[in-house]
């Protein structure tokens, strides 16, 4: 893809690509001896995370492709021409972006929340939280962002 895997950093570990992002990236920690209260954690976890998400979906923002497959997996519409028009049908998305990267990591589809309030309820309960500095460095994902 256009990014380089964050595991490029660590030749010595085995990716477990089939696992949850959070799984994988627990393992990883572990091995690093990084605690989940650190700073070193989040950080390490909202790169790992990003670079996930620009392997599976692109890093490309000024790319149509891109966001019509990002738009087609998330059943806005097939007849997205332009990225405005994407945007658009992205900001009645609610979708936890942590189960977006996990959709392309295990095949299943990631749930899709019928307001930002149930998505808040869900990211606060499962504690499935992205990085909001990491996700508004990113055209995609900043319009997938929602305010917790």
């Amino acid at each position: 893809m256009e990014k380089a895997d964050y595991f490029i950093c660590f030749p010595d570990l085995q990716r477990a690509p089939m696992l949850s992002s959070d799984s994988e990236f627990n393992l990883l920690a572990q091995k690093m001896n990084w605690r989940k209260d650190s700073i070193r954690y989040r950080k390490e976890r909202a790169k790992f995370l990003a670079s996930e998400f620009n392997i599976h979906y692109g890093s490309n923002a000024k790319k149509l492709e891109n966001w019509q497959a990002l738009c087609v997996e998330l059943d806005t519409s097939d007849s997205i021409r332009r990225i405005s028009q994407c945007r658009r049908a992205l900001r009645n998305i609610h979708v936890n972006l942590v189960d977006l990267v996990d959709s392309r990591r295990n095949g299943q589809t990631a749930k899709e929340f019928p307001s930002a309030a149930a998505l808040r309820n869900y990211i606060k309960e499962m504690g499935k939280i992205f990085s909001r500095s990491a996700a508004k460095k990113d055209g995609f994902l900043k319009a997938l962002l929602r305010v917790i």
